[in-house]
């Protein structure tokens, strides 16, 4: 008991002594705040982490929201999910120690097998409600075009790039100072450096309003952009102001997939003058044609029965993105499916776009097994795929396989096996459709333009 009662009392002695000497933590005396920019243009969706916990999702082109932190010392990570794998990847980690009132911007440039991540570091800007500007830096993340800085000009709609007047020089991965603009409408222009007449961007007049703080900048297109150049202005909400080109083209195809209605021809507009497609049959798909951003009326008639609308449908196209106008449906109700398509490859895996547009089944499984694998002891890829509803692109680690199509919660083949060859980055794009047969459905692969 003696022993005892000594030892709580050393202890006591000891934990006072802690108590009242100096701490050796660190004391956090503010906020400081931080986001993250991905521009690796073949990587996934990134996974940006304060030490181990997740503070957001960032695709390639965008960035996080702002988060604000104490100003301590941390270690910031981007992870990246590989198809197959049952673990993430920690590809790259930055240490920043945070200092009261700034706000920090990590960067992650290069590949998913080689990144790079640069740090920005700015004031933090707080607008009064009465003020009229807005905040702006410019920054460079376009692999494409780091053989040299650039220069980038905002000003007003027909105001050309002088020598001199660049808003901003910078060169692959650096960010100019922090400056205020009126709210209004402004062109971006990008110019090799020191050479006004060498313009390698162009973007339409874009408003931006009033209290916006952002980060303009360049980042190379990709399958899902129709231009090689994107601009865009990341906001520290986490959403972004798009700089397009102004003569910048979507693509637009058609596909069938309502089989009770029947082979038809498709009209642009409402007097049934303007034939765009001739003979469209069930299962079929067209080739991309060109489009302009804007609002468009289409109506499928059968096929030289012109008096007779089966499906008057509407169709909204931004810029420079490419979509699909699917019609579905039966039994007379028909309607259209309209899809902004996924095609850009990533590094971590093949893509897989996967549409079913079945009408006899609510709810499917789609099965991805090893080629000559049976699916008896498999469990399904994507369980409950509902009809007619667009998903996500499932991810394939590189390998071969047989892909089958189940009832929901049965192990009862309704279409398949379908062999898939897959390697890392390839994308495939497969469309579930009906048959004659209501308990058979059929799986069609379509090449990716």
């Amino acid at each position: 008991m003696k022993q005892t009662l000594l030892f709580l009392a050393l202890a006591s002695g000891l934990l006072v002594s802690a108590c009242g000497g100096d701490s050796k933590f660190p004391v956090a005396t503010g906020k400081a705040s931080i986001t993250a920019i991905n521009a690796i243009v073949a990587s996934p969706n990134l996974n940006f982490l304060i030490e181990e916990r997740s503070i957001g999702q960032v695709a390639y082109q965008a960035t996080t929201t702002t988060s604000s932190w104490d100003d301590l010392e941390f270690t910031f990570s981007f992870d990246a999910i590989f198809a197959g794998a049952t673990e993430v990847t920690r590809i790259a980690s930055q240490r920043i120690d945070f200092v009261a009132g700034q706000r920090y911007t990590v960067v992650a440039t290069g590949t998913v097998a080689a990144p790079t991540l640069t740090v920005w570091e700015t004031p933090e800007r707080i607008f009064e409600a009465t003020e009229t500007t807005f905040q702006v830096r410019f920054s460079h993340t376009s692999a494409s075009l780091s053989t040299g800085a650039i220069d980038i000009y905002l000003a007003l709609d027909g105001v050309a790039p002088v020598l001199g007047q660049a808003a901003a020089t910078v060169a692959y991965r650096d960010i100019s100072p922090a400056m205020d603009f009126e709210s209004g409408e402004y062109v971006a222009i990008i110019t090799s450096s020191g050479n006004p007449t060498d313009v390698l961007f162009t973007s339409r007049p874009t408003t931006v309003l009033a209290r916006t703080d952002m980060v303009v900048t360049p980042f190379d297109g990709d399958a899902n952009n129709t231009t090689s150049i994107v601009v865009r202005g990341l906001g520290t909400l986490g959403g972004s102001i798009p700089f397009h080109e102004p003569l910048a083209l979507s693509t637009i195809q058609f596909l069938h997939a309502a089989m009770e209605m029947g082979t038809t021809d498709v009209f642009d507009d409402a007097a049934l003058s303007s034939q765009i497609l001739t003979n469209h049959a069930y299962r079929d798909l067209t080739a991309d044609t060109s489009i302009a951003a804007g609002t468009y009326q289409y109506l499928y008639t059968p096929t030289g029965g012109i008096s007779a609308v089966a499906l008057d449908t509407q169709f909204f196209a931004g810029e420079g993105l490419h979509y699909r106008v699917a019609a579905v449906g039966s039994g007379g109700v028909y309607s259209t499916i309209n899809t902004i398509l996924d095609r850009r490859s990533i590094s971590t895996g093949a893509k897989l776009l996967y549409f079913q547009s079945t009408n006899n089944f609510e709810f499917t499984d789609l099965y991805a097994v090893d080629a000559g694998t049976s699916i008896t002891d498999q469990f399904p890829i994507r369980p409950g795929v509902a009809s007619r509803i667009p998903i996500a692109p499932i991810e394939l680690a590189p390998g071969s396989y047989d892909l089958y199509v189940t009832d929901f919660l049965d192990k009862g083949i309704l279409a398949g096996p379908t062999r898939l060859d897959v390697v890392l980055g390839d994308v495939v794009d497969m469309v579930v459709f009906d048959t004659v047969d209501p308990a058979v459905l059929e799986t069609v692969v379509f090449p990716i333009p």
